[in-house]
């Protein structure tokens, strides 16, 4: 008798643009799953249930093989390039030069700028201004300050370790992050520049960090598919 095939269990939450990276690489990868929404926003991260699976509080968690449970989005998807090399499209490139670019691009944005504009970090903002009496929202100014700052610097890298198929710096032509090659650093990009418009950053600033999202949102199906509007705990839906 054969057993049913056991596949993976995502805990995702639809807007959450760590999840957004691991939805794109399970998608690239071909893999199908069970999606669990975990609302942030009512604080479902921090019922026991959630607790037990993941002590850290955040999402995505990917439950795999043996009941084994995977947090953090970098080393999910450094998982299934390890797990599955050759099925579906690679997440990291052979060459060690361009392995090591992406790394480096990835944690610019997953390192330097997330966590700054992360929903505990804005209400923590918040909450000590308004123990000072400004009602205002910092916690918003604060996020958009740190991505506008972080992005002239990420645009700057990328000048470095992106393919431009233009010479205007208006237009660049970049489609990629490093080479011409998708990666695991494309997929961190598009959901921070997600971020970033929601908290009113203007991206067309930044000429190779917009270049490259409008190619991505524009050509790739797998960051469609997985992208928050289409996510089943999507208000929209």
């Amino acid at each position: 008798m054969s057993s049913a095939k056991v596949i993976p269990i995502l805990y995702s939450y639809y807007r959450s643009s760590c999840s957004w990276r691991v939805r794109t690489a399970l998608a690239l990868k071909g893999i199908d799953y069970e999606y669990r929404p975990v609302n942030l926003v009512k604080t479902e991260q921090y019922s026991e249930e959630f607790r037990q699976l993941n002590p850290c509080l955040q999402v995505p968690a990917l439950v795999v093989d043996d009941n084994q449970v995977l947090v953090e989005s970098m080393a999910i998807m450094e998982y299934l390039e390890d797990r599955y090399p050759n099925q579906g499209s690679r997440l990291l490139p052979e060459d060690p030069i361009l392995r090591a670019q992406v790394r480096a691009v990835a944690l610019t944005i997953v390192s330097g700028i997330q966590p700054l504009q992360n929903l505990g970090v804005m209400k923590k903002v918040d909450e000590i201004c308004s123990e000072n009496k400004d009602s205002a929202n910092h916690g918003l100014a604060w996020s958009k300050y740190w991505i506008e700052t972080k992005f002239k610097l990420l645009d700057k890298l990328l000048a470095q370790t992106t393919t431009s198929t233009s010479t205007s710096t208006a237009t660049n032509g970049a489609k990629y992050c490093v080479g011409n090659q998708l990666t695991m650093a494309d997929l961190c990009l598009v959901p921070q520049v997600n971020n970033a418009r929601r908290f009113g950053v203007d991206v067309e600033k930044f000429p190779i960090i917009s270049s490259i999202n409008d190619y991505l949102l524009a050509s790739v199906d797998a960051i469609k598919q997985s992208h928050p509007d289409r996510q089943p705990d999507c208000p929209s839906k």
